[in-house]
Parts: C-alpha cells; sequence; structure tokens
C-alpha cells in the first residue's frame, strides 16, 4: 500500500474528516493542547515512576516490573523522554495549524497514549482529571460521530459523578463542615441547601445541556459554569483547564442531537455506546462492592470518585527489632488524602516486611468528621492479600460493626505547598466535631433523601434513554 493510500485509509478508518469539519471537535483538540502539556510537566520530575513513589493498581499489582522498560526520575532519561513529548507536541501544534489531521492524529495518539498507560498501569493515583482527558480522548481519536459523543460523555461525568454524592457526605454537607476551613463562601449551617442542589443538578440539570429549550439550556450551562469556577478554588487550575474549555466549546451554542440521530447510520454510532456502556460500568465497580466504599475504598478509583468523602485515618504497625516491640504510627490530617487500606498495605509491604515480620496492623477511618472505625485489625499482615474486584473478608464494613476507637478534630483541605500544624494527637475520646442545627434536622432522613435520589436517578436515565429511542423510531418510520 502506497503511503498516500495509507494516509487515507488511516483517515478514513478514524473519521477525522469531522477533524476538519466540525469547528466545535477542532477547537477542542487545542485544548488538548493545554490539558497534555499541564498534565506532563506535573508528570516530569514528580518520580512517578519510581519504585519508591509509585503505587501500582489493584488490578496490576505487579507494576514496578516494568520499572527497567520505562523512563526513570534517578538521572536524565526521564527529563529526556518528557523532551521529546514536548517536541511532538510541538509537532501536534504545527500539524493543527496546517490542518494535516492526519499527522496531528498520530501525534495525539502517542501523547494520549502514554497518558493512558501511566493512568491505569502505573500510577494508581494519577486522579479523576485525566480520567477527563483519556475518556474525551477515545472519543477524538477513535469514534465516528464525535461531536455528539463528546457532549455525551461530557454530560455522564456530571451524571456518573453524582452516585459518589448519594450518601451521607453530600446530602448533610459534612465533607465541608468538618473542615477547618469550611467552604468557600457557604457557612457551615447553609451547607446541606448547597450540595443537594449540585446533586439534584448532576442528577437532573445536566440533560438539559442537550436540551432544544434555550432558556432551560441557558440555565444548565450558566450553572454548571458558575459550578466549575467555583471548583478551581478547592482544586486548583488542573481540572478547569480540562472542563471549562470543553463545556464552552460544546454548549454555549445549543447543540441539536436529535438531528445528529436520525440522519447517519445508527451503525455508526455503536462504537460510542459500547464506550459509554463500559463507563457506566467502571462508575459502579465500588457501588457493587459489598459494604460503604467511601469506608472500605474498594473499587474505588475505578470511577469517578472528586469530593466523594472527607478521610482521616491512623494506620499502626507492631513489629520486633532486635527483641524490643516498636510502633510505627502514619496519621493523616490532610482531607485530599484517600485512606485507602490498599496503599498501606502493599507500602508496608514492600519495605517493612523485607527487613521483619509485621506482628500485627491496624487501621483506623474516619469519613466526614465522624467516628474513627477500626476496619483492619490483623495478625501477620505480610500475608495478606488484595483482592482488585471483589471485597477483602480482612477490611470490615460497616456491615461488620467495627469497633469505634476515637473521634477526629476538624482536618484541613490544602495544597501541598501549605503545611499547617499537624496535632500530635488526632483522636480523641469524645466527638470533637458538632452537626450545625439544619444538619441535625435533615440527619434523621438521610436514608429517605438516599432512596429519592436514587429513583431519580433511575427515573433520568431511564427517561433520556427512552425519550432517545422513541425519537429515532419515529424519525426512521418516517423515512421508510
Amino acid at each position: 500500500m502506497k503511503v498516500a493510500s495509507f494516509l487515507e485509509f488511516y483517515k478514513k478508518f478514524f473519521s477525522l474528516h469531522e477533524w476538519e469539519n466540525n469547528k466545535k471537535t477542532y477547537l477542542i483538540l487545542w485544548v488538548y493542547v493545554a490539558t497534555t502539556f499541564v498534565t506532563f510537566f506535573g508528570w516530569n520530575g514528580a518520580g512517578i515512576t519510581s519504585p519508591l513513589f509509585n503505587d501500582c493498581w489493584p488490578h496490576f499489582q505487579s507494576c514496578k516490573n516494568l520499572i527497567s522498560f520505562i523512563p526513570q526520575p534517578f538521572g536524565y532519561s526521564e527529563a529526556l523522554w518528557y523532551t521529546g513529548l514536548f517536541l511532538l507536541l510541538g509537532f501536534y501544534i504545527y500539524f493543527l495549524v496546517i490542518k494535516d489531521m492526519t499527522r496531528a492524529h498520530m501525534s495525539l495518539l502517542f501523547l494520549w497514549g502514554w497518558k493512558f498507560f501511566v493512568t491505569f498501569f502505573m500510577y494508581h493515583n494519577a486522579g479523576n482529571f485525566e480520567y477527563y482527558d483519556l475518556a474525551l480522548g477515545i472519543v477524538l481519536l477513535f469514534f465516528p460521530r464525535k461531536e455528539f459523543f463528546l457532549g455525551l460523555v461530557f454530560i455522564l461525568f456530571y451524571f456518573l459523578a453524582s452516585t459518589i454524592k448519594i450518601h451521607d457526605s453530600w446530602i448533610l454537607g459534612t465533607y465541608f463542615s468538618s473542615l477547618k476551613s469550611g467552604a468557600p463562601l457557604f457557612s457551615d449551617n447553609m451547607l446541606p441547601l448547597f450540595t443537594n442542589v449540585v446533586i439534584f443538578m448532576q442528577i437532573v440539570g445536566t440533560w438539559f445541556l442537550f436540551s432544544k429549550n434555550k432558556v432551560f439550556q441557558k440555565i444548565a450551562f450558566f450553572y454548571f459554569l458558575s459550578f466549575h469556577i467555583y471548583s478551581g478554588l478547592l482544586v486548583g487550575y488542573r481540572y478547569i483547564t480540562t472542563t471549562i474549555p470543553i463545556l464552552i466549546i460544546l454548549f454555549y451554542t445549543p447543540y441539536d442531537w436529535r438531528k445528529e440521530l436520525s440522519v447517519f447510520p445508527l451503525r455508526s454510532f455503536v462504537p460510542g455506546f459500547i464506550f459509554i456502556s463500559f463507563l457506566f460500568l467502571f462508575q459502579f465497580v465500588g457501588i457493587f462492592i459489598k459494604g460503604d466504599q467511601k469506608l472500605t475504598l474498594e473499587g474505588n478509583n475505578y470511577g469517578l470518585y472528586m469530593f466523594e468523602s472527607n478521610h482521616q485515618c491512623v494506620s499502626e504497625l507492631i513489629f520486633y527489632k532486635e527483641g524490643k516491640q516498636i510502633s510505627q504510627k502514619r496519621e493523616s490530617v490532610n482531607a485530599r488524602y484517600r485512606c485507602d487500606p490498599y496503599h498501606s498495605l502493599k507500602r508496608f509491604q514492600e519495605t517493612l516486611c523485607k527487613q521483619v515480620p509485621v506482628q500485627r496492623w491496624t487501621f483506623d477511618h474516619s469519613i466526614n468528621g465522624g467516628p474513627f472505625y477500626r476496619i483492619v485489625d490483623e495478625e501477620n499482615p505480610c500475608d495478606l492479600t488484595y483482592e482488585a474486584f471483589t471485597h477483602n473478608s480482612w477490611i470490615k464494613t460497616e456491615q461488620d460493626s467495627p469497633a469505634i476507637v476515637g473521634y477526629p478534630q476538624k482536618n484541613y483541605y490544602y495544597y501541598s505547598s501549605v503545611k499547617p500544624p499537624i496535632s500530635k494527637n488526632v483522636v480523641f475520646d469524645t466527638p470533637q466535631i458538632e452537626l450545625t442545627p439544619l444538619q441535625k434536622a435533615v440527619a434523621p432522613h438521610t436514608e429517605l433523601y438516599k432512596k429519592i435520589y436514587w429513583i431519580l436517578w433511575i427515573s433520568s436515565l431511564c427517561f433520556v434513554v427512552l425519550k432517545g429511542a422513541l425519537y429515532i423510531y419515529e424519525k426512521r418510520r418516517h423515512k421508510k
């Protein structure tokens, strides 16, 4: 096959005419310049591929076996690698400018591939920010009907993220009221109003971004724009680098999804809908595993999990060295640190267990200012194994009635550059955090709220699917 024929085949196979002829898709390709630069700038020098730094995914716990084959931060190889990636990013920009979409696609495919590899095979804590880039990148790179699926996947990010908020932490707003600084611009007593509006809008309001009604569509657009601007106060610019530009590009001008569904062959939508089914599957991994995923963190990282709970934990190891009993304790006061027993287990198994036998491991976990529950209390923890997609019996769930060992004080939400004073004692014998009057009024009804939200979630999804299916059926029937 000649080069020209191959490039033509390549262009057709990946539907790159949509890159050329669709203004919104073309603009989003430029957003990827910014998000790719920000990601790689953060990864270069961060030691992500270092065996001492890296936490492997539960589904690929042997990831460190790849260390010798990838760039390392100990010398010049990592810097050389990222210099090459930034050079490739420069070529990608050049190809976009001259609108050579085939070579631009090849460049972005490699850049996206490195991000995908690091995120899902090397670095367990890469974060939800990368999920946005990777999922939307799959649509951009591989599927036809790109504008339709970019919009639908972006809407589903809101809708799927609502599942992690159907929990006491968001219904009561205790995620924020258990922080020393509270929530920016909102008093603690008003938090349940603020957080429940967020839940409702992510379940129902998000679909109005696709609405034909210009008033409702614009209300939804400006709500989510305000939501992302506000979120920047908490998570910084990385998240909004992706979300705000893409929200504006896709939804500032309403998009008529009905026209696309009624015009193009249905088979061209199949790959995108298969991918969407996987988004739902991964979001529900943690929900389907026994117990509260916020407490056990089992399956938590496979779906969107931003701001699911405010965590505090105390991990203690007891071992003997030179005939003396030694206690090694680690405490957390940073709400952004997710107290995952898996991380603690792997870290001491790969370090301390190779030096001395560990006699006992306890792991106490508090979420949203609630009691510290002893969810792990194991003898000989060096022998424990961790399953990725099922419940691990050595982690206690709320159904096992784990012992309450104390209560937390309010903790900090801060960036890594800020070093707040750390109390030497984060566990107290009596409750240190009280609910506000409004939270106390809502608290007895949280289970009812959860049922209502889940009914609303399922009903909303069924309504949208049914409406889309009926529209397609009617249009196709009239054509015949």
